[in-house]
């Protein structure tokens, strides 16, 4: 932390203002403050305060808060506004210059941080374009050709379109913009990110419509979208503009996606000219599905972040399977073997089998202990749910590890069970474990795009497609058996 600050540090800020900032229910003013916005959409701002040193102490003591400031014209009226409703203060400084003089630094970083410019222009007529930023996505970048002019400057040319329309509101056309500047030794960089626009007729600081109704929808298609082309997408803020201000807004408390250098669209799910026809079908049926909320954390699930570890991820990705599957069981009325009152009746009838059990003569913890496990048998099976699933949604697993396993071989929720209640495996089982993992994704993926409504055959993870193209497929049966006899003894 206190490297990057420092690095921080060597760059000039955006903009100086007196801010209001709020800790604890107190409110402190005229806190001189720095604000510092990323060069790069993949980057966050942060500020640096410089209170007093009593209210450096109460702002430390809370180590978080809410900032404000408004920026005048010399004719009184607004010219920025700049907002944020959390932030998170850490690694404060304090020189003491002796008689009572002081120097305290507070380095903040902000959430959800809203930056307003207003113009002198005040329009009725609220007509704004929306620019958000969008995460790197192969299948999501419009395709560019370059051309040299006699200046050596590279001209840029649109060579296709990539739209979407989400619904009556909101038209996704995304778009490559560019930015650059010169170093302190005189170099040029330039750089591009994605965008998305999308036109509304909303004030543009109209920062609450724009978090409430339109990027949660944005989010779900953006999810889609990751899933898909195996890369994880999302909005990371935006700016807007219309006739009266200009608006940009930094997302906060999100973990942006890892930017993984070299991924195109040979890597996805379907091959890339299946992309667009994809999006539509699965988006509707995104729409349909009941509980959203599932299959967002099943869609989730799917990206592993580099830093997690082998089992973690496994656990992570199974996870989201038996969400989905929870999710099914509940919808279909396949939790139960029988109703309440039929299994009442029957409840009764054991446990009055087991207390005058004579052979054999079960004691009172004995008993005890079985009727705890009752209500186990009114369950339906993990296994036979899963298997009503697969036949509900047309999923063939055959090629794959199987998730259930038997007496001789060990399946995906036997390596789930023994690594959820802590009981790792030796590094010379990493491989299998590897494999396996890759296995339980090929089966959240099928699920899933199953769920989309989608044709296995018309993607990547049909079996023909994995048994010639992924040594994972071919090495399945040494690895089975070298976790099975691991497992089995």
């Amino acid at each position: 932390m206190k490297g990057n600050f420092r690095k921080k540090l060597e760059r000039e800020e955006n903009h100086l203002v007196r801010a209001t900032v709020i800790v604890d229910g107190f409110e402190i003013t005229d806190v001189p403050c720095k604000i510092f916005l990323p060069e790069r959409i993949q980057e966050k701002p942060y500020i640096i305060l410089k209170p007093t040193d009593e209210n450096a102490k109460k702002i430390m003591a809370s180590h978080k808060g809410s900032m404000s400031a408004i920026v005048y014209g010399f004719d009184k009226s607004k010219e920025l506004t700049i907002e944020t409703p959390k932030v998170y203060f850490s690694g404060s400084s304090t020189k003491y210059w002796g008689n009572g003089i002081s120097d305290s630094t507070v380095p903040g970083e902000p959430q959800d941080l809203h930056v307003i410019h207003h113009y002198k222009d005040i329009d009725d007529i609220k007509h704004t374009d929306l620019e958000l930023w969008i995460s790197p996505n192969a299948f999501l970048t419009p395709s560019m050709s370059s051309t040299s002019s006699y200046t050596g400057d590279l001209e840029y040319k649109r060579v296709n379109t990539v739209s979407f329309e989400l619904n009556n509101k909101i038209n996704l056309v995304f778009d490559k913009h560019f930015r650059s500047k010169n170093t302190d030794n005189g170099d040029f960089i330039q750089w591009s990110f994605l965008v998305a626009c999308v036109e509304l007729e909303i004030p543009s600081d109209d920062v609450n419509t724009i978090k409430t109704e339109i990027l949660p929808i944005v989010d779900d298609f953006l999810l889609i979208a990751s899933m898909v082309s195996r890369q994880r997408t999302a909005c990371l803020g935006w700016s807007a503009s219309d006739k009266s201000s200009h608006a940009m807004f930094y997302r906060g408390n999100y973990v942006f996606p890892e930017t993984v250098e070299g991924h195109d669209i040979d890597g996805g799910v379907v091959e890339f000219r299946d992309f667009e026809r994809f999006m539509q079908v699965s988006y509707t049926a995104f729409l349909k599905y009941n509980n959203k909320l599932a299959l967002r954390n099943a869609l989730y699930s799917v990206f592993t972040k580099s830093s997690q570890t082998l089992e973690t991820s496994f656990l992570k990705k199974f996870a989201g399977l038996e969400t989905l599957l929870l999710d099914f069981r509940r919808s279909d009325s396949l939790e139960f073997v029988l109703e309440n009152d039929k299994w009442s009746t029957l409840k009764k009838y054991l446990q009055k089998c087991i207390k005058d059990s004579t052979a054999p003569k079960l004691d009172a913890d004995q008993r005890a202990s079985m009727y705890r496990k009752l209500d186990e048998l009114n369950r339906i099976s993990l296994r036979e749910s899963f298997d009503i699933f697969c036949k509900n949604f047309s999923i063939n697993l055959s090629d794959l590890w199987p998730v259930f396993g038997d007496s001789k071989l060990v399946g995906l929720v036997d390596i789930r069970n023994k690594l959820i209640h802590g009981d790792p495996l030796p590094n010379s089982l990493f491989g299998p474990l590897i494999v396996a993992k890759e296995h339980l994704n090929y089966v959240l993926e099928r699920i899933i795009v199953r769920i989309l409504n989608w044709d296995i055959e018309e993607t990547k993870i049909k079996p023909s497609y994995l048994k010639s193209r992924m040594t994972v497929i071919k090495d399945m049966i040494s690895e089975q058996e070298k976790l099975s006899d691991y497992f089995l003894g």
